[in-house]
């Protein structure tokens, strides 16, 4: 896994100078196989774990900075004409660099895709601006030590060198249990921030300022694409584009094959590129006929001339205390699920016998594709074209989708369509709240949970609302990095994310069918009985099942812990959640229940340090 930090500060500054060098080596006495990328005046860059195909750290000329990660030349024309997917390495001369400090790192959002952090030095003085890609992808964090700016990848690594405060920020933790797909500036310890996607920050002076390079309303008004046909084809070829692309860079794939649409669309695109590279699939599946899609991925992976290997899914025989991840992360968000760690044991085993350096996934697609059910489609049409013809098509194919009522829907085409009546992107009916305790009701703070792209894109139908609110919830399944192998979800590349945004949803999806566009582009590209299918796999009972037999230890795990000693939760609502006839009476409780583990198991990580009243 690529790591790295970076330490900024003013270097016209004697004392702090002279505590940055503190700093430094304490670095190489406790990381010593770290490498120096950069080392000027102000800034030293520091990594670990790059390799040559499939993350790198590329070294600006004249200082300039470092990009850490992996680019890819933009391709403006995928039309069919350039199904060219190779992996050209990307270099950066003195006239390259020269335009990416004029424009102050721009360049890199409107030239280059892929995943990375640029920490590009500034013309003429001291400091330094750091820039996360559009996606997300690779992790950014910002902590200060003494007036040292410190730009990290893990915090881990800080807490090692003793570098961060273990203060709790409690007004997190209640966000993030309220709504657990949280992307925020703030993470659960005082003093931590990230750099958000798309966001340039300032670091190394006095003053720190931030502004967005990259937001998915700019992308939108640029141009709506409402030919079928023409979208279609651009939509085709993009995808095959950036996944033959991402394929391009590895020997080995592991890609995880639901039996679903999208990662059928990602597997039809990796055996079908140029350059197609060793694919190995798998498949989990569990005993209840829900979970199970075994016969849906053997046709895409027998279509597609690869190997697939089915996993069951079986609840831990020990307790899950044995098998929760104590790792020390910024957020509770990036805790591994208890569900995630069965799959991740199994998974581990699999790579290392295979030599496997990627693991492909199919995530991202019910986001950028239009999967959500919403009358909010409909009204889409109504608020780009008032009342014509087309809009009684809109209504009755929203209407087989959401399974709606006509009239309700018309309704909502009305409200939110001809009278552009706003609604709030965020649902203030969370499932937490079935747990928390009457204070922590008191102090939820809805500002501690919105993202900046949704504020900035009010000017857009609600459609669009959510789907970018979608775009930012597709960063949380980079949360989870893993040791043995890069995670790649290809479909979560600017390329797809910036056509999506500029197809309007009643194009991304028309006859009552979730994602009727991906589907007819890749028809001829999956197997008919998954292209047709609209039917999605779950593995609800089999989590529900997990909980109930480690009903012993969750009880104590939960109603000792410090959500109870902090009053974060209640404790008899907790106690009569934690029981059989809780969980059978109220389903709803239990991914709150799911969210409470990980938010404690980030706290005990973490319980070594001070903490804050939560209130």
């Amino acid at each position: 896994m690529h790591r790295y930090i970076a330490f900024a500060w003013n270097h016209q500054s004697a004392e702090k100078t002279s505590l940055a060098k503190t700093l430094l080596r304490r670095l190489h006495s406790t990381l010593p196989e770290w490498q120096c990328a950069l080392d000027t005046e102000g800034l030293h860059v520091y990594h670990s774990g790059d390799s040559a195909r499939s993350s790198r750290t590329y070294v600006l000329k004249q200082s300039a900075g470092v990009i850490l990660g992996r680019l890819f030349e933009r391709r403006e024309k995928l039309d069919g004409t350039d199904s060219d997917c190779s992996v050209k390495d990307v270099t950066f001369d003195r006239q390259e660099t020269t335009k990416i400090r004029d424009t102050k790192g721009r360049r890199l959002i409107d030239n280059y895709w892929g995943r990375y952090v640029a920490i590009l030095t500034k013309s003429g003085g001291s400091g330094a601006r750091v820039l996360r890609d559009p996606t997300g992808a690779m992790p950014c964090l910002l902590t200060k030590f003494e007036g040292i700016d410190i730009v990290c990848s893990n915090i881990e690594d800080c807490a090692t060198i003793g570098l961060v405060n273990n203060t709790i920020n409690w007004d997190h933790i209640v966000a993030y249990l309220w709504f657990h797909r949280l992307v925020t500036k703030d993470t659960g310890l005082d003093g931590v921030s990230q750099v958000q996607a798309g966001e340039c920050v300032t670091v190394g002076t006095d003053r720190t300022e931030s502004t967005y390079y990259w937001r998915p309303d700019r992308i939108h008004d640029v141009r709506i694409l409402e030919d079928r046909q023409q979208a279609i084809l651009e939509l085709r070829n993009t995808v095959q584009h950036c996944i033959g692309t991402w394929g391009a860079c590895y020997d080995n794939i592991l890609h995880e094959l639901s039996g679903g649409l999208d990662s059928a669309v990602v597997l039809a695109s990796l055996s079908g590129a140029p350059n197609r590279t060793n694919i190995v699939c798998e498949n989990f599946f569990t005993q209840s006929r829900e979970g199970d899609e075994r016969v849906f991925a053997q046709q895409a992976a027998d279509q597609a001339g690869v190997e697939l290997i089915t996993t069951p899914m079986q609840a831990p025989e020990q307790v899950l205390e044995g098998i929760l991840d104590y790792t020390k992360v910024a957020s509770p968000t990036r805790t591994h699920l208890v569900l995630g760690n069965m799959n991740m044991i199994t998974r581990e085993r699999l790579a290392k016998a295979r030599g496997i350096d990627a693991m492909f996934s199919g995530q991202g697609g019910d986001h950028f594709f239009q999967q959500e059910s919403t009358a909010l489609i409909a009204a889409e049409y109504a608020w780009r074209h008032g009342i014509r013809p087309g809009i009684l098509s809109a209504i009755a194919d929203t209407s087989r989708f959401t399974r709606q009522s006509v009239w309700s829907v018309m309704t909502t085409t009305l409200t939110a369509g001809l009278l552009r009546r706003r609604e709030e992107a965020y649902d203030k009916s969370s499932m937490a709240t079935l747990l928390f305790s009457e204070a922590t009701r008191d102090v939820l703070d809805l500002d501690n949970i919105r993202h900046p792209w949704i504020e900035s894109a009010k000017h857009l139908p609600g459609a669009k609302v959510r789907q970018i609110l979608n775009t930012v919830d597709s960063q949380n399944f980079y949360n989870f990095p893993c040791q043995y192998a890069d995670v790649v979800h290809p479909l979560i590349s600017q390329p797809i994310i910036e056509l999506c945004l500029q197809i309007p949803s009643y194009v991304l999806t028309y006859g009552g069918i979730d994602r009727a566009l991906v589907r007819d582009a890749f028809s001829e590209l999956v197997p008919p009985e998954i292209a047709r299918r609209t039917v999605k796999g779950a593995t609800t009972n089999f989590v529900n099942r997990m909980l109930t037999q480690n009903l012993p230890f969750l009880r104590e795990f939960l109603l000792e812990g410090n959500l109870l000693r902090e009053g974060v939760l209640d404790r008899e609502k907790t106690e009569t959640a934690l029981t059989e006839s809780g969980l059978v009476r109220n389903p709803h409780l239990l991914f709150p229940i799911i969210n409470a583990i990980r938010a404690e198991t980030w706290l005990r990580a973490w319980s070594d340090g001070r903490r804050r009243a939560a209130a």
